[in-house]
């Protein structure tokens, strides 16, 4: 087996399993910044071992830093006003492409090429009478969407954003590294209710010139990818949300041509999801922390789409540790099924596909100071890629994460 080795950094902001945190609210006031202008440096960086099975076995380390500055327009004297722009760099590292082979990703900082990117830059008003905010520019789908709050100790991409939707479109749906202009808004009609519109360009950035800077081309034949969430909170202890998605071009069905090898072109490019998640168990004597857990369906367009169906959830327990009190351990299950449209191109290459791959996750994520970050993980991917033959894979990991700002 192969030695680990790390260096720096995980969540720069680390979300605490017993705090849903509501990502379309402004900042509380204690964390509010003392200038209009907050600049923030996060360094994440994934040690990873492909121990046995998958493709290949052999070690990879996968980073991503990214610097941000945050404009809150409430200190500058114009309330409601926000704004953010981000730039990225990934060393483009691959373990699941190249060793594991697993369609879920083990770490959701693997994906593009090596490049600097632009991922946001928007502006956002919020009206606050009417409950109600718009925001514009190169907007990152999942910052809002389909959050898993309790899932983002994981490393796993799957819980970040499902997989039935990450795996869509051209370059995928406008989420980190890629992303695209669009235009959201968001509604309180109600206390506790929100709910959430989004209309993003169909195609973020460019397939054919995926490490450019930024690069955004509206066309009508990209069209667009429409969204639409309701989210519902209880206090702070629980939250529900249910969102659905189109995609308004036609795309070529999976394995289907016409009678002289062309693609099919269909349709209804849609799907829906789901997410309950919920604090379940207080620490004795009132102390912060306690046991969370979470819940997430979805299901997408399998003639389109390789993945069709997807169900994965875990378990937080925040500060287990007496005098560790910020320490998360947990525990996660992502399955992703594939649909006929991927059984159909399996068929065409002569090989046959599980009927699904299913990624089991136990991590731990420990809190050496306020700045960084130490999550020793593991990872156990049985059918990955759904491809017969290959092994089920056994991954240990290592992710630090360091962030700083002013």
């Amino acid at each position: 087996m192969a030695l680990l080795a790390a260096t720096m950094v995980v969540l720069a902001t680390t979300v605490l399993a017993e705090d849903l945190k509501d990502p379309t609210a402004a900042p509380p006031e204690d964390v509010k910044p003392t200038g209009p202008i907050t600049l923030t440096f996060i360094y994440t960086a994934d040690s990873l071992v492909n121990a046995s099975g998958g493709l290949h076995t052999g070690a990879r380390y996968v980073d991503e830093a990214k610097v941000s500055a945050f404009y809150d327009g409430a200190v500058a004297g114009h309330d409601g006003l926000t704004a953010l722009a981000t730039i990225e760099h990934q060393n483009g590292a691959r373990l699941s492409g190249e060793l594991v082979g697993d369609s879920q990703v083990v770490s959701d900082l693997e994906g593009p090429p090596e490049a600097f990117r632009l991922t946001e830059a928007w502006l956002q008003k919020e009206i606050p009478k009417w409950g109600a905010g718009v925001k514009f520019g190169l907007i990152d789908l999942n910052s809002t969407f389909d959050v898993q709050e309790t899932g983002a100790l994981f490393v796993n991409s799957s819980h970040g954003i499902g997989p039935e939707i990450a795996d869509t479109g051209l370059n995928g749906p406008s989420a980190d590294p890629f992303t695209s202009l669009a235009i959201t808004m968001f509604q309180r009609p109600a206390e506790g209710w929100t709910v959430q519109l989004g209309v993003f360009d169909g195609v973020p950035g460019n397939p054919a010139h995926r490490k450019r800077f930024v690069d955004v081309e509206l066309s009508a034949h990209d069209g667009a990818l429409m969204i639409i969430q309701v989210e519902r909170r209880v206090g702070e202890r629980h939250r529900f949300e249910a969102g659905a998605w189109t995609y308004t071009s036609d795309f070529n069905a999976l394995g289907r041509f016409d009678q002289d090898g062309t693609p099919i072109r269909v349709g209804a490019n849609a799907g829906l999801y789901a997410l309950a998640e919920s604090r379940i168990l207080d620490k004795p004597g009132g102390q912060e922390g306690g046991l969370s857990g979470w819940l997430r369906l979805g299901v997408a367009n399998g003639d389109i789409n390789p993945v069709d169906r997807y169900g994965g959830g875990g378990l937080v327990y925040t500060g287990l540790i007496k005098g560790r009190d910020q320490d998360q351990m947990g525990v996660a299950v992502a399955r992703a099924h594939y649909g006929v449209g991927a059984r159909r191109v399996a068929a065409l290459e002569g090989s046959g596909l599980e009927d699904a791959e299913t990624t089991l996750e136990v991590t731990y994520g420990y809190a050496l100071a306020d700045w960084i970050t130490l999550q020793p993980d593991v990872q156990y991917v049985i059918h990955p890629g759904g491809a017969p033959g290959v092994r089920n894979a056994l991954v240990f990991g290592l992710r630090v994460a360091v962030t700083g700002s002013r």
